[in-house]
C-alpha cells in the first residue's frame, strides 16, 4: 500500500512536457473534423488521469469537437461524461465522434450510398453561389440527398460529419483560417475540387477511426447537448466530479470565429439564422458600460488600462467575462466536494495589452465559491490552424500577434 502510494505521487511530481509535438492529435475518432482552437487529446488524457482517478462524471461545459468526451469514454473509471455547446455543429461533431458503431455496418451503407446516389435538390441560401463554384453546389446535394436517405439516424449523422467536413474543403475559402475570406481571382482559377473523391477520401478514414475507437471504448456513457452554460446546466447540484475544458477566451470577433467557421456547413444542413451565431456566444453581445461587478483585481486592472485607450474595445473585453461569470455560477453549483475544474485558456492581446485569461479565470472561481488553486501549465501551441499575426480591425497593415502558448490552470472545490 506503501509503495502504491509513493508511485502515485512520484507519478504526480515527475515534470511533464505539456507541447506534445510529437504527438498524434488525430488518434481514435479525434481527427474526423477540423474545428477552431481544439484541445489536443493527450492534454485531456493527461488531465483526466491527474485529477480525474476518482471521478465518476465528466463535464466539459464548452465541448467545442468533443475531445475530453472522447477521452473520458476511454477510461475504465468514468461512468458519465457531459458537454454542452452553443453551436449545434459542436453538438453534431460531438456526438458523432463519441458514438460508436459497427465497421461492417458503415461500410455497406456507404456502398448502398454510392448506388443510391440521384438527382440532388436544388439548394439555396444566402451567398451560396459566392462561396462554392456550380459543380460543387450541385455534387454537394446530390451527396446531401443521399445522405438523408439513411434511416438510422446515428449512421445518418456520421455520414453528415464528413459532409460537413467536406462542405469547408471544396468551398472558395481560403484554408487555414477560421474566418470566411474568399479565394482570390488566382486561387479560384485553381480551385477545383473532386467533391465525390475527396467525400469518399474522408468517409473511409473516419470508418477506420471508428474502428479503432469501438475497440478500445469503455462502458462511459456520453451526452452531449445543445446548451447555454450561462442559463443552466441541465445536471443536479454537485453532480460533477471533473471539468476539463477549453473556453472561448472573448476573440470570436477577431481571431477564433467559431460562428463563422461552422456557418457552411449549418447552411448545408438547413440551419437558420446562422450568420448570428457569432453573437450569441459569450461575449457576442458589447457591455453597455464599463462597471464591473466581478471579484477579480486584474480584470479591473485589464479594464482600466485599455479603456484608457480605447473605450469600446474595453467594454467588448468586459463583456465576456461578465458572460462567462454567468458560467462560472453554473459550473460551481453542479461541481462536487473535492472536485476538479481544469482549464486550457489562451492568454489574448487586446491594444497592445496581454489578458491573463488563466490570472482572471481563477480568481472568478475564487469568488464564487470555496476553491483551491492547485497549478498552472504553460505549453506552446507546436501548430495553429491560425496566422502568426491577424489584423483585429481589418485596416491594412496593423497586425497583433496572435496566441501562441495556452496556459492550463488547475482548481479543488474544498
Amino acid at each position: 500500500m506503501v509503495n502504491q502510494q509513493f508511485s502515485m505521487l512520484e507519478k504526480e511530481e515527475t515534470p511533464i512536457n505539456w507541447d506534445f509535438k510529437e504527438a498524434n492529435t488525430k488518434e481514435y475518432t479525434h481527427g474526423f473534423h477540423t474545428y477552431p482552437a481544439m484541445m489536443i487529446p493527450q492534454i485531456a488524457r493527461k488531465l483526466i488521469d491527474l485529477y480525474g482517478r476518482d471521478a465518476k462524471v465528466l463535464l466539459d461545459p464548452f465541448c467545442g469537437s468533443g475531445t475530453s468526451l472522447v477521452e473520458a469514454s476511454l477510461t475504465d473509471h468514468i461512468q458519465e461524461a457531459h458537454g454542452l455547446d452553443l453551436n449545434p455543429l459542436a453538438v453534431l461533431v460531438s456526438k458523432v465522434k463519441t458514438t460508436p458503431l459497427n465497421q461492417r455496418t458503415l461500410e455497406l451503407t456507404y456502398r448502398k450510398l454510392l448506388e443510391n446516389q440521384g438527382v440532388a435538390k436544388k439548394e439555396d441560401f444566402k451567398n451560396i453561389e459566392f462561396w462554392f463554384k456550380p459543380n460543387v453546389i450541385e455534387n454537394l446535394g446530390i451527396i446531401k440527398s443521399a445522405i438523408e436517405k439513411i434511416n438510422d439516424q446515428d449512421i445518418r449523422d456520421f455520414f453528415f460529419v464528413a459532409f460537413s467536413e467536406t462542405v469547408r474543403n471544396v468551398s472558395n475559402t481560403r484554408k487555414r483560417e477560421f474566418k470566411l475570406y474568399r479565394k482570390d481571382e488566382k486561387m479560384m482559377e485553381k480551385h477545383n475540387p473532386d467533391v465525390f473523391m475527396g467525400f469518399g477520401d474522408l468517409l473511409k478514414k473516419n470508418i477506420k477511426s471508428m474502428a479503432e475507437y469501438q475497440k478500445s471504448r469503455k462502458a462511459t456513457k456520453t451526452i452531449t447537448t445543445l446548451a447555454d452554460t450561462r442559463e443552466r446546466i441541465p445536471l443536479p447540484d454537485r453532480s460533477v466530479n471533473i471539468v476539463v475544458t477549453s473556453p472561448p477566451y472573448g476573440d470570436s470577433r477577431t481571431t477564433v470565429a467559431y460562428g463563422q467557421f461552422s456557418r457552411l456547413s449549418l447552411q448545408w444542413f438547413g440551419q437558420k439564422d446562422v450568420a448570428n451565431l457569432d453573437n450569441r456566444l459569450l461575449g457576442g453581445v458589447t457591455s453597455k458600460d464599463l462597471e464591473i461587478t466581478i471579484k477579480s483585481p486584474t480584470l479591473q486592472n485589464i479594464i482600466n488600462k485599455i479603456s484608457h485607450i480605447d473605450s469600446k474595445r474595453a467594454k467588448e473585453v468586459l463583456s465576456f467575462y461578465k458572460d462567462f461569470d454567468k458560467c462560472v455560477i453554473e459550473i460551481d453549483r453542479v461541481m462536487a466536494k473535492n472536485g476538479f475544474v481544469c482549464f486550457v485558456v489562451g492568454n489574448r492581446t487586446v491594444k497592445g495589452i496581454n489578458i491573463p485569461t488563466d490570472k482572471i479565470m481563477t480568481e472568478m472561481f475564487k469568488a464564487r465559491g470555496n476553491y483551491e488553486y492547485i497549478t498552472t501549465h504553460e505549453r506552446t501551441i507546436p501548430m495553429k490552424r491560425m496566422p502568426k499575426a491577424n489584423s483585429p480591425s481589418n485596416k491594412v497593415g496593423e497586425k497583433v500577434t496572435t496566441m501562441n502558448n495556452e496556459y492550463i490552470f488547475v482548481l479543488k472545490k474544498k
